[in-house]
């Protein structure tokens, strides 16, 4: 390790400024980290991917003016580069590869990497399935011939066509079979920004949908029988870091529902969020029990398996569902989900875990 103490670059597009007189700082979060850090005897610096160079072995980056002060003024000064990276950009940044010439250079050179890319939807429920996990996984295959997608919808009852390198609810098409036939689909987030859309197909006008949907990889996932409130799919982001340990850790069960009539519970696509002793209070006034223990360990099953896959995992939103019957499903992984459903107190605890876990891997790699 160069330096006296660990250096943390936090990879980010959001730059420092100042607001309503206020000094010129990062976001509550990173100064979160930054706070953590230096407890820690480590320092934290922002920058963007395009501040590193590589050539002179150096980025310019942003740091507190007084060390340990981080809700203060904060500077952009030419720094060593770091121990290790936090890669903390927006998901459809990092899905067009705006961080992809910076990670292949800190791989060449040694320096860990966290919050990695981990491959599409069909990628990650492949691995799940080899490490073991199917029992909480609902059946999805790739989508390739319409006419055996039919035969799997009507036999299920319901599916989910998704786009496997989707994300935020994105072209997530429910189908419904019905008794005449014909069958009821409806799309929360389509393509080119235009609200929900719904209708009915015959079979011949479904399969057409599915064979113009093979042009870019899609999934078929069986539809479940969740837990609704008020006639409204519930689900529940669980959201996990990793601590100074390595181990990984429940930072929060966030509740989400879909808007009536809803396919997908994400915020962006019309969903809601709810508070989780709400929600177990309303679910008791249903005479449901909230199986959050079982869920809760799922979960740290499911991020046990991803991190053995992708070594420098640190951060994981599952959207998980419980049915009817209170068994838990694993229904999406996100290898970079928003902070926008965290309270307060969970952001700052997400923060303290992801500065110790950088500092981990600074001393470790």
């Amino acid at each position: 390790m160069g330096g006296s103490r660990p250096l943390i670059g936090v990879i980010t597009t959001v730059r420092p400024r100042s607001r309503q007189g206020r000094p010129c700082r990062p976001p509550w979060f990173y100064r979160r980290m930054a706070e953590r850090a230096a407890d820690l005897g480590a320092q934290l610096a922002v920058l963007a991917p395009e501040d590193v160079r590589w050539t002179d072995r150096r980025m310019r980056a942003w740091v507190p003016l007084e060390p340990g002060q981080p809700d203060g003024a904060w500077v952009q000064r030419w720094q060593r580069l770091p121990d290790v990276f936090y890669e903390n950009v927006f998901v459809h940044l990092a899905v067009r590869g705006v961080t992809g010439p910076l990670r292949r250079a800190a791989a060449a050179r040694g320096i860990p990497l966290f919050n990695p890319l981990m491959g599409h939807k069909w990628t990650m429920h492949t691995w799940l399935l080899r490490a073991g996990l199917s029992a909480c996984l609902p059946e999805t295959h790739r989508l390739q011939d319409p006419v055996q997608a039919v035969q799997r919808i009507r036999a299920w009852g319901s599916a989910y066509i998704k786009p496997a390198g989707g994300y935020g609810g994105a072209g997530v098409t429910r189908v419904e079979a019905l008794p005449n036939g014909r069958f009821r689909w409806r799309t929360d987030r389509p393509a080119k920004g235009r609200g929900p859309l719904a209708g009915e197909w015959t079979e011949s006008a479904l399969r057409r949908v599915l064979s113009a949907r093979r042009r870019q990889l899609h999934l078929i996932q069986r539809g479940l029988d969740l837990l609704s409130l008020d006639g409204r799919k519930l689900d529940f982001r669980v959201v996990l870091a990793r601590d100074g340990n390595g181990e990984w850790q429940v930072v929060g069960v966030i509740p989400k529902l879909a808007g009536q009539g809803g396919v997908v519970t994400n915020l962006v696509a019309g969903g809601e969020r709810l508070g989780l002793p709400s929600c177990q209070a309303a679910l008791a006034r249903a005479g449901v029990t909230l199986p959050l223990a079982s869920l809760q360990e799922t979960a740290r099953q499911v991020a046990a398996a991803v991190s053995r896959r992708w070594r420098h995992c640190g951060w994981l939103g599952l959207d998980m569902g419980i049915d009817t019957q209170g068994k838990v499903w694993l229904i999406e992984v996100n290898p970079k989900p928003a902070r926008l459903l965290l309270d307060r107190d969970m952001q700052r605890q997400a923060a303290r875990y992801l500065a110790a876990y950088a500092v981990h891997l600074a001393h470790r790699g």
